[in-house]
């Protein structure tokens, strides 16, 4: 068992030092943490548990621009509304970049490249490879499996 209490993964080498949802991180001194476990501290060389995942590139994922939320919402104060006053609609009285087919992002292109990412929404600059919404967008389009430990 392993000491988060999950189950080992098949693979001997897999640990929580090469696992995508380890992170180091605080509060406090930074330290190796496992998000999906609550940020609980783990070590290095711990072998991985069943849920270990190799590292995503964003680009090869997109579910926090696609399908695993339904708006993407523009403060008054996002660069994005500034110089693409023409893209910002208003949907149920809050500012959003439209959705198309699928429930993707409209400025998301099939490459996964974004085409407003200098100037995106701040929702969108605080979403971060590996964080915990990372895990939600995964988890909700299928792509990570979900945890209880």
């Amino acid at each position: 068992m392993h000491p988060l209490g999950l189950e080992y993964s098949d693979e001997s080498n897999h640990t929580c030092g090469n696992c995508f949802w380890s992170n180091m991180s605080g509060p406090g001194p930074k330290v190796l943490r496992c998000v999906p476990a609550g940020n609980k501290r783990v070590q290095k060389d711990w072998k991985g548990c069943s849920f270990w995942q190799e590292h995503v590139d964003c680009l090869d994922c997109a579910a926090c621009c696609g399908p695993a939320f339904d708006a993407v919402e523009v403060s008054q104060r996002d660069p994005v509304r500034k110089k693409f006053p023409d893209l910002i609609i208003r949907n149920q009285g809050r500012l959003c970049v439209p959705r198309r087919e699928g429930n993707f992002c409209s400025q998301l292109q099939e490459n996964n490249h974004c085409t407003i990412y200098p100037d995106r929404p701040r929702c969108c600059r605080d979403f971060t490879r590996a964080s915990g919404n990372c895990l939600f967008a995964r988890q909700r389009v299928g792509l990570s499996g979900f945890w209880n430990p």
